[in-house]
């Protein structure tokens, strides 16, 4: 795949777009602040159509609630949405009508539904319309009328993509559809066709480079993340290896273990056979019984690569191919995403999959499982409408609490919480019981508040459930960039993961998942480590079992380039009766491509160096429990049976200079006269005529003793050290003047 062109054309195309969209609204005066009123029958120097004075009037209204920059932005995110979908599906000979809207079947840009406008089999076409417009003459506007015809075909076989977005966005359509150097040309001659047939995964990343400008704007910004922001700012394409290591351990791993004999092993390249005892697991009778469960679930790559391993299960067992799709998307998979342009993606993807096995797919009205948790308000009088109900109940000695809960809070910030969200049973009792009590309340706040009440019921259902598999690759996020109240709902309902969204997500993951069952996520490695997560660490190493740890650290994304951002790939079995874990350190690979193999390697040939056994019971071991896999049998004994060096002496980073050139010399450089090699204390520095005095920096491997190089200007203290840092901004770290000095080992 040329990931850089279709980078290039994603973030130029999000630009044009939104350029040519605002172009559209300046034609008819739609702006903040309209010279013309909303009801104008004419602007610029034309008349309106009743249609068009309609529309102008609706997108008024949505900009004066909005703002004209967002609605901007989603106007050019739909249009951009609608061509990449049409330009696969056409490319994949999937498209109803078997015509290709954007190009002709020879791959240029003379797109076959305008050649064959007339004979055009689209559900929904005026054929009387599009004669008159063939008849004119006019390619363009013919062109505009035939793409939105597809798009509404299209939005009945898949709603969730090609939702219904009114005859107002309609208008802003940008003019020069059949522009050459436009979006729709570039789409078209920019990105070779071979790279469409790859696999669906191409929306992800495209997707992932459409937002990528807005990601950047963000982390510039250095602002707290709003809802808006979080799905940019975390939005992160997990690549194919990945995704196929954490499916085919869990949900891979959860079939081998119930049909020992399936042949599915064979398919799974980076399945680890088990070795001895597995341990408790959970037991199924066939694949109509597996749920999988992706609670972050972005552009839906993780549920494409498992709708595949679901249907091996199905062939296996005899199912007909054409009703696998329906069965899986029906019984297996389930996607949630707080990003609703995320989950149109993963939508289409799985819909796009279900194609491949099914041609009549489209046509039999099911869609994926894919819940977008937007946020739920109730305003003022729909509150009122609660409380009244509340009083009525609790005359005739019912309970009715929903007013009372924090839960109306949550749902009003659903949209940043997503999935981390865990409803009560009184949670869901009280919004089961106030969609009961709304029932026969007349009046608009009545209404409303029902219909908000339905609303949650359908968002929170899901997040209830117990899965058997959970699968994600989740946000990456730390608590300090949130904004104030999602910062302090996840400190107080996460406490122990709660630094950084991702580990927040392990848990949650574990919360999900049947006892028995797999969890298997990408997440940040500083959990291993941290002190801050040493709470964390010893709850999932004394409640759960490590099945597996592909440990990736730097450089196991190339998509996002220089940024730095270590991560371990891990599935957790939510039992305690794992034993040995499998391991594999990953970390000196300089590529995604060089982890990617050495992963593959390892599995091959487990002498490799890089492979590793260890039983989670050892980091017990260590102080602070940290996940030390590669710990040899001689460092746990030592630990065990060895005296921890804080009884003998105290450790220390020591000093940082903040300018190590300036302050900095090898011992032979300055003048030996002010140079004190002798000094015992801070004290007798202070009182000395000297300026540079010995300071251990270390250096190359040296087997027993050196490396005393350097000297440091630490004249009366070092003085000149911090002056230097209020100048310029940059503070030295200065420790304990008691550990100046003394004799100690150094390292």
């Amino acid at each position: 795949m040329n990931d850089s062109v279709i980078k290039s054309y994603c973030m130029w195309a999000r630009r044009e777009l939104i350029s040519e969209v605002k172009r559209r609204c300046a034609i008819y005066d739609i702006s903040e602040n309209p010279s013309s009123t909303a009801d104008a029958d004419a602007v610029g120097g034309f008349v309106l159509t009743a249609a068009e004075k309609e529309q102008r009037k609706e997108l008024l209204a949505t900009i004066r609630e909005e703002g004209h920059g967002r609605v901007a932005e989603r106007a050019a995110y739909t249009w951009f949405n609608r061509i990449m979908a049409i330009r696969f599906m056409e490319v994949n000979d999937l498209l109803p009508s078997r015509t290709r809207v954007l190009s002709a079947n020879d791959g240029s840009f003379k797109p076959q539904v305008l050649t064959e406008a007339l004979s055009v089999d689209i559900e929904g076409l005026d054929r009387v319309h599009v004669a008159e417009l063939v008849q004119a003459g006019d390619d363009e506007a013919t062109f505009r009328y035939l793409f939105l015809t597809q798009c509404a075909e299209l939005a009945n076989c898949m709603p969730d993509v090609f939702e219904d977005v009114g005859a107002a966005v309609e208008l802003l359509l940008p003019d020069g559809l059949l522009r050459e150097g436009g979006v729709v040309n570039r789409c078209v001659v920019d990105i070779p066709e071979d790279d469409w047939r790859e696999g669906v995964q191409i929306v992800g990343w495209m997707y992932q480079y459409y937002v990528s400008e807005k990601k950047d704007d963000y982390f510039a910004s250095k602002r707290k993340a709003s809802a808006e922001d979080i799905p940019c700012a975390t939005q992160l394409f997990t690549p194919e290896w990945i995704v196929r290591y954490l499916t085919e351990n869990s949900l891979g791993r959860l079939w081998m273990l119930n049909s020992p004999q399936s042949e599915l092993a064979s398919k799974m390249d980076y399945y680890l056979v088990p070795e001895g005892d597995a341990g408790g697991f959970l037991r199924i009778e066939g694949p109509e019984e597996i749920t999988v469960l992706d609670p972050a679930c972005g552009s839906g790559h993780i549920l494409v690569y498992a709708f595949d391993l679901l249907a091996a299960m199905y062939e296996e067992r005899g199912y007909a191919r054409r009703d696998i799709p329906q069965l899986i998307m029906e019984k297996n998979l389930t996607g949630i995403e707080i990003d609703p342009r995320a989950a149109a993606m993963a939508s289409f993807a799985l819909t796009m999959k279900a194609c491949e096995y099914d041609g009549r797919f489209l046509r039999r009205g099911v869609r994926p499982r894919i819940i977008v948790l937007g946020k739920v308000e109730f305003d003022e009088g729909q509150r009122h409408a609660i409380v009244g109900v509340r009083h009525k109940q609790e005359k005739l000695g019912a309970p009715f609490l929903l007013d009372q809960t924090e839960l109306l809070g949550a749902l009003a910030h659903l949209d940043e919480i997503g999935s981390l969200l865990v409803p009560t049973e009184e949670d869901m009792g009280a919004l089961r019981s106030a969609a009961t009590s709304l029932e026969n309340e007349e009046g608009i706040f009545g209404f409303g508040a029902k219909e908000q009440v339905d609303k949650s019921l359908s968002r929170l259902e899901p997040l209830v459930m117990k899965y058997d598999v959970v699968i994600a690759n989740p946000p990456y996020l730390q608590k300090s960039a949130l904004e104030p109240w999602t910062s302090e709902w996840v400190k107080d309902r996460y406490p122990e993961e709660s630094n950084d969204l991702c580990t927040c997500f392990i848990k949650r993951g574990l919360d999900f998942v049947q006892r028995g069952g797999y969890v298997a996520e990408i997440t940040m490695h500083s959990w291993m480590f941290l002190s801050s997560y040493e709470k964390m660490r010893k709850k999932i190493i004394g409640n759960y079992g490590i099945v597996s740890m592909a440990h990736l650290g730097a450089r196991a994304f190339d998509a996002i380039g220089g940024e730095v951002v270590s991560t371990t790939a891990t599935v957790f079995d939510n039992s305690k009766t794992q034993g040995e874990g499998i391991y594999f350190r990953l970390v000196d690979g300089s590529s995604e491509a060089d982890k990617a193999a050495a992963l593959h390697e390892a599995i091959q040939k487990p002498d490799c160096g890089w492979f590793y056994h260890a039983d989670a019971e050892s980091f017990k071991s260590i102080p602070g429990w940290p996940i030390a896999y590669w710990a040899s049998e001689a460092v746990d004994s030592s630990f065990r049976i060895g005296v921890p060096l804080k009884e003998l002496g105290v450790t220390s980073k020591g000093i940082v200079t903040a300018d190590n050139g300036l302050f900095l010399r090898l011992w032979w450089e300055p003048n030996y006269n002010a140079e004190c090699f002798r000094i015992s204390s801070n004290d007798e520095c202070l009182n000395s005529s000297g300026k540079w005095f010995p300071i251990s920096k270390g250096g190359p491997f040296r087997k027993w003793y050196g490396n005393r190089f350097h000297v440091i200007n630490w004249e009366q203290g070092g003085r000149s050290v911090f002056e230097a840092s209020e100048v310029s901004g940059k503070h030295p770290q200065d420790y304990k003047d008691v550990l100046k000095f003394k004799q100690s080992l150094t390292w």
